[in-house]
């Protein structure tokens, strides 16, 4: 059995694989954003996503997305506008999650309230 910081590393590469898969071109893996850690950036023209990855091996501690508690929401949120402000071509900004349960990938865009 893999460790759980391995398992939640394969889980952001397969969730940057999801993102490419749908068109999105990865700008960032595991970035720091006003000392807020962001799993995934990605772009497609002038939207920019922030995505938060969250993988369970099963559902013994709850589901993927009941993780994302309002603290970290509104880290994302924050991170998501620091990044928007960094770059005048950007037009909508979207924080996204990526659940992955066992072999199950759910993309949930804008699964958070917009920036």
């Amino acid at each position: 059995m893999i460790s759980d910081h391995r398992y939640g590393r394969l889980a952001e590469t397969v969730a940057a694989w999801a993102l490419r898969m749908r068109g999105y071109r990865i700008v960032g893996r595991n970035l720091r954003v006003a000392g807020r850690e962001v799993d995934l950036v990605a772009r497609r023209g002038g939207l920019l996503v922030v995505c938060e990855v969250k993988a369970r091996r099963s559902r013994r501690f709850g589901a993927p997305v009941s993780a994302v508690d309002r603290r970290r929401q509104q880290r994302l949120r924050e991170a998501a506008s620091v990044l928007a402000s960094r770059d005048r071509s950007i037009e909508r900004v979207r924080v996204d999650v990526i659940a992955i349960e066992g072999v199950s990938v759910r993309h949930l865009p804008g699964a958070l309230p917009a920036v």
